[in-house]
Parts: structure tokens; sequence; C-alpha cells
């Protein structure tokens, strides 16, 4: 097993459908493959597919820890990875502004841990989740993906949310899948009109 010496934040970003958890739990295999003692967080509010795994939309999956994702998720965070090399986290957009999610994985990472993290890129009025950009600033690594466009088959790198075949706008956190949003790419978006 190779040791780590230094830390680094490695955040995998994109529109929904893009790929971000399966590269996330891709990696962390990497990483328990390499006898790397792993950790996986996801948002309490996720409870799409299972309580107790990280689950991507193929149906792969790894155990995880569900995390507060307010103002006790540092302490939290930091008492369960005691003892892990590698910390995964996804859904980073999830976490609110009161969990200070950015700084609590950029304190792991000067630990000299290796954090994964899947965020998506921008919300459904095509702007940034605050969580996703603090964190983009602090990456050492960015995987940015793309999802194929739901009307047209050409490179998605937005999410459209929709309800009975029409975009709609409210809730920008509102977690679902295929049955609210669409991957779409610029040409086939509509966008929010403020």
């Amino acid at each position: 097993m190779r040791k780590i010496d230094t830390g680094k934040l490695v955040v995998i970003t994109g529109p929904m459908f893009s790929g971000k958890t399966s590269r996330l739990l891709e990696l962390l295999e990497r990483e328990l493959r390499a006898g790397r003692k792993t950790i996986l967080f996801k948002p309490e509010i996720d409870k799409r597919y299972s309580k107790a795994h990280v689950v991507t939309n193929k149906g792969i999956m790894l155990p995880a820890v569900i995390s507060p994702i307010g103002s006790k998720t540092k302490k939290f965070i930091f008492e369960k990875s005691k003892g892990f090399d590698v910390i995964g986290v996804d859904e980073a957009q999830f976490w609110n502004s009161k969990s200070n999610l950015h700084k609590v994985l950029d304190d792991l990472v000067f630990l000299k841990k290796l954090v994964y993290v899947s965020a998506i890129n921008k919300n459904i009025k095509n702007e940034a989740f605050e969580t996703t950009s603090k964190l983009l600033i602090r990456a050492d690594e960015i995987h940015t993906l793309t999802s194929v466009c739901a009307k047209c088959g050409n490179d998605a790198t937005l999410t459209q949310k929709i309800r009975d075949n029409k975009e709609v706008f409210n809730k920008v956190i509102d977690v679902g899948g295929n049955d609210k949003y669409e991957p779409r790419c610029r040409n086939c978006y509509v966008p929010y009109k403020r």
C-alpha cells in the first residue's frame, strides 16, 4: 500500500446524470483495492435508493455514513473520519452554508487526507450552488463531466427541472432523479426568467 504523504481535494462535478457518483465510487474502490481505509458520507436529506448506501443511477453502491448537513457537520465528519486515509462525500451541494463543508474538507486535506467529492455544478436556474463553488476554488483536481441532453443528444452541462413535461423553477433543493430532472445542452435548456 502506498502511503498518502500529502492531502488532496478532488472535486467531481457536472449536471445530473453525468456520472458524478459513478466516478466517485470508482475512485473510492481504487483506494480500497490499494488497501487504504476509506469512509463515504452522504447528506441526510438524500434518501433515494438506500439510506445506508450511496447508490448510482445504474444501481452500483457502497456503504455510507449519513451526515448532518448543517452546523453539526464539522464535529460529525471529523469524529467519523478518525483513522481513515480517504474520505468520500456524495452530493455536496446539499450541505447548507451553516455546514461550512468546504472548510471541513479543506481541514481534512491539510491533515494529509485524500478527499473525493461529487457535486452538481449548477442549480436549475443556471446559478452556482454555494457549497459547490466554494469546493471548486479549493480543489487540487477537478473532474468536469457532461451528460447527454434529453432533448437532442448533444453534450449536456445544465440540469432542467421538469413537471408534467414542462420546465419549472420552484424549490431549488429538491432531491430526485429522472422523475424530476433532465440533463440539457445550452440550446435545449429553458432559462429561468428573472
